[in-house]
């Protein structure tokens, strides 16, 4: 199981759905949310502080993000992120979680070595079951 995952989504009912299923499939123990790709950045900002600091700070090792947010959206997020704090977190991968259909999302996803999965809106106990076996994370769900 993942200590923690964070989960940049802007909807109050795709929060509260993703977070049940998250605890209750057993994928993670805590879930973070930023409300956007800002508050997201700002949460690693956070994160790095503390690492440097020498404070025991673990990122999470997954992320899931949602394209289409205020603010800052998830493929700013992405940008920034690989920007900032890539290479002071390698271990942290994304999957992508959109209702999305529209086919340059998905090739444009592709073309992120940090994005592990594209997933479309909602989370469920299946989604979750085949992104255990993901080999970029599958060493957090031992058998």
């Amino acid at each position: 199981m993942i200590e923690k995952v964070l989960l940049v989504e802007d909807d109050n009912i795709t929060i509260t759905l993703c977070e049940l299923a998250i605890k209750k499939f057993d994928f993670a123990k805590e879930v973070h949310s930023s409300r956007n790709g800002k508050e997201a950045l700002d949460y690693f900002s956070d994160c790095l502080k503390r690492k440097k600091k020498g404070e025991e700070s673990e990122a999470p090792p997954l992320i899931f993000l949602d394209l289409n947010m205020p603010v800052l959206n998830g493929w700013d997020f992405l940008d920034e992120y690989l920007k900032k704090f890539a290479k002071d977190f390698p271990k942290t991968r994304v999957a992508i979680l959109s209702s999305t259909i529209d086919p340059n999302d998905f090739s444009r996803a592709s073309k992120y070595d940090i994005v592990v999965e594209f997933i479309s809106k909602p989370l469920t106990m299946r989604v979750l079951t085949e992104l255990k076996k993901n080999s970029s994370i599958s060493q957090y769900f031992p058998e």
